[in-house]
């Protein structure tokens, strides 16, 4: 039934873990010390990044579902060595992120105001974030690229390369934010602006380093300039099948994750701001399940390629297991750090304990949760099972999640706990939904290049 004592199953998920927890660890500490250096701006400028940000944040999950979607088919072609089919796999890979991504940063460049209008109406927020939208907005394409890249050299082992340029890009957004929001070494003052030029130089760097060396040096796909137009041919209809619905899926999830936090800011800001700050450590445990479940799809999707689906499953059952083994060991830590932590803020009495109701709850459903993460976001990711992860993601959190926090916000007016409850309730109900998928053996899917 499991397989745990295979050296080579720890090594493989270890080298594949590590580097997409650090990556995302980078990510949250560059918006970390983007609002850390602003802040000494007041608060016009705090929410003008902030929401900003948010618009930002939400395009990463489409990026996400565009760079995941493509994992799917290129790992399970690299299990059977068709280096062929994989080419072509980027290149409509990447064809569907330039094109959603050039969206993006026309929308960013051309109408930031109407971005910012969906966050706020405070007229002088958006009137601060307004540039600073604009010039972020112009990374976009490029982020875009940069992601989708990464995730196909990550579905073959590839991870080293990413890894070195999002550290290279933090540190370059630490210097230039540095620079231009304070005006030193005879840069000029240029406060909120300067951190969007840092970022700007960040991700410009990011994306020469890591689409660079995917175009011109990465040998396992061997893909170059010339093939981004490389017809899709008899693929094109396996794109459709397995790749678009993770696309569907990650953008109706950070679309629900903006809703919720629509809900919290209608109901008082004293659960909009327990939500933000419990978040914050709650995303810590994201960073983890992101790993393990990261590592799990491409390490089944390469094992599927190769024909051995009996060991595919045992890797699930592996996976599935340490999975529920970290949320135990990791709820003693998180209830150890939550009092400091806590205390890092000058907040009320109230919001406190709202903050504190959030994380009991999160600790007590969190082996659950990180079991649903991994088998939905992982395992019948790689075995290829996408549109049943559609269906069972959206049914949950659009059909039970969101309606049942709503209905306890605003009709029932239930505690905050409970409201808190009802919005997080999509992860252990998908976790059983998941897990029956998972035993009815539905799940793989073996995805063929003719």
């Amino acid at each position: 039934m499991f397989d745990l004592r295979s050296k080579d199953f720890y090594k493989k998920t270890l080298l594949l873990m590590l580097p997409v927890i650090l990556q995302q660890l980078i990510t949250i500490g560059i918006n970390f010390l983007d609002n850390l250096m602003i802040g000494s701006f007041g608060e016009v400028s705090i929410a003008a990044a902030a929401f900003s940000n948010q618009a930002y944040a939400f395009f990463q999950f489409i990026c996400m579902g565009l760079g995941s979607g493509a994992v799917v088919m290129s790992s399970q072609f690299w299990g059977r060595k068709e280096t062929g089919a994989m080419r072509t796999t980027a290149a409509m890979a990447l064809r569907v992120t330039a094109a959603i991504c050039l969206a993006f940063t026309l929308l960013g460049m051309v109408w930031p105001e109407l971005v910012l209008l969906s966050f706020t109406y405070d007229e002088t927020v958006i009137a601060a974030g307004g540039s600073y939208m604009r010039l972020i907005g112009c990374t976009f394409l490029l982020s875009g690229l940069s992601s989708t890249a990464t995730y196909l050299m990550r579905s073959v082992g590839k991870v080293r390369v990413p890894l070195i340029g999002s550290a290279v890009a933090f540190v370059l957004n630490l210097f230039f934010n540095w620079v231009f929001i304070f005006g030193k070494l005879g840069a000029p003052r240029l406060e909120l602006l300067g951190a969007a030029v840092g970022t700007v130089i960040a991700r410009v760097f990011e994306f020469l380093f890591v689409f660079g060396y995917f175009a011109v040096k990465e040998p396992s796909f061997g893909f170059r300039p010339k093939h981004f137009l490389l017809p899709g041919g008899a693929l094109r209809r396996q794109y459709v099948k397995f790749s678009l619905p993770v696309l569907f899926s990650d953008t109706l999830l950070g679309l629900s994750l903006t809703l919720v936090s629509v809900i919290y800011g209608h109901i008082s800001a004293e659960i909009s701001a327990a939500s933000s700050i419990s978040g914050s450590l709650v995303r810590l445990i994201t960073v983890l399940n992101s790993g393990v479940s990261g590592a799990s799809a491409i390490v089944i999707g390469n094992t599927i390629g190769e024909g051995d689906l009996t060991l595919a499953k045992k890797q699930g059952n592996n996976y599935i297991l340490l999975s529920f083994l970290f949320g135990l060991i990791v709820i003693p830590v998180l209830m150890a750090i939550t009092g400091p932590y806590l205390r890092f803020y000058t907040i009320q009495a109230e919001t406190e304990a709202i903050a504190r109701t959030m994380l009991k709850i999160t600790y007590i459903t969190l082996p659950i949760q990180m079991v649903a993460f991994v088998i939905s976001k992982g395992i019948l990711r790689g075995g290829g099972d996408t549109r049943f992860l559609l269906l069972a993601d959206s049914s949950c959190v659009w059909f039970i999640s969101l309606p049942l926090g709503a209905l306890a916000g605003f009709v029932w007016h239930m505690s905050p706990g409970w409201v808190y409850f009802f919005l997080t309730v999509e992860f252990p109900l998908k976790g059983i939904v998941c897990f029956i998928r998972y035993c009815s053996g539905k799940w793989i899917k073996e995805i063929r290049a003719k």
